[in-house]
């Protein structure tokens, strides 16, 4: 808890003129501790917040076995190399072309993670079968919570993030739907908002017309979730955010899934994205819901006959 403190202390007021709201997750929501769940949920959170607005959590899966350090690198040698994505960790908070990949063997990145100024994240975990089980196992919880606008969950998958101490990851937006659970030491998440739409629309047109996910410019505005091993946040998609890792090393296990409702908002962004690259001007994302179903379902078929009429990796029933 003095560690905690220290880097309270240390990085309160950090984000250079931005606006920080602290929330301390023991008030985050009002929660039952269950020995026997992996994720703590309150339901009322859940059906106000879900896919709106960020919220923290809590979790017991910090010591679980799959999530040591030892557990990792021999996961990390196990993937394809295109699971594997590692840069130096210390970054400035905007690299909106990306940092450059690091190479050498994946477990020993891992295993040295501690000196090795790294940061290093492994893509789509359940791919190997017994983190596909606690993948399923954590969001089976989180299925009863989800609210009917969503249309279900689907496309469920997993990463593990390994970082130095003090490494940065710059601003950027995801597209999932995610429970990012701390496993180990201490980090500090800025979440962003977009001012106007105008902002955010350009930002993901930019993504959408082949950009990276991270950002060029800092949201004006943000909350700070402050974690350590058992502490949560859930960031729904393309919510702007930026993490300052603390000083140890830093292991995060993200778990995401999509909706129908998120999927079709995405499809739909893809779809114009084709369009534009194409000279023509699409009427933007979430504007119609008739008009983003078309585009989507168009994109899901284009996407289904490209990968020979086989389901996508990670895909499930929507339910």
């Amino acid at each position: 808890m003095k560690e905690l403190e220290e880097f309270m202390e240390t990085n309160t007021g950090s984000q250079v003129g931005m606006s920080v709201s602290a929330v301390a997750f023991s008030n985050a929501s009002t929660v039952s501790h269950t020995s026997d769940r992996l994720l703590e949920l309150d339901p009322g959170t859940c059906t106000d917040a879900l896919g709106r607005q960020e919220f923290g959590i809590r979790h017991t899966v910090a010591d679980h076995p799959l999530l040591s350090l030892e557990a990792i690198a021999e996961l990390a040698d196990s993937l394809p190399s295109g699971a594997v994505e590692r840069h130096e960790a210390n970054q400035p908070l905007l690299v909106p072309d990306g940092c450059p990949d690091l190479s050498g063997p994946p477990s020993e990145t891992v295993r040295t993670i501690e000196t090795n100024g790294r940061w290093m994240v492994l893509w789509n975990i359940e791919q190997v079968a017994a983190y596909r089980r606690l993948l399923d196992a954590i969001l089976d919880e989180a299925v009863p919570f989800l609210p009917a606008r969503e249309g279900g969950m689907g496309r469920r998958e997993a990463f593990l993030f390994l970082s130095a101490p003090r490494a940065v990851t710059p601003v950027h937006f995801d597209p999932e739907h995610n429970f990012l659970l701390q496993i180990r030491g201490l980090k500090e998440i800025h979440v962003g908002r977009f001012p106007d739409r105008e902002w955010e629309r350009r930002e993901l047109d930019r993504y959408h017309n082949g950009g990276h996910r991270n950002l060029v410019e800092i949201p004006p505005r943000s909350n700070t979730f402050r974690m350590q091993p058992g502490d949560g946040v859930y960031l729904y998609p393309w919510v702007p955010h930026w993490v300052y890792n603390g000083p140890a090393v830093s292991i995060s296990l993200s778990i995401t899934f999509r909706t129908r409702r998120s999927e079709r908002v995405e499809f739909a962004h893809l779809f114009n994205g084709r369009l534009r690259r194409r000279g023509l001007s699409p009427r933007p994302a979430g504007e119609s819901e008739y008009v983003d179903r078309v585009k989507a379902g168009l994109t899901s078929l284009v996407a289904w006959l490209l990968r020979g009429c086989r389901r996508q990796r990670g895909a499930r029933d929507y339910g």
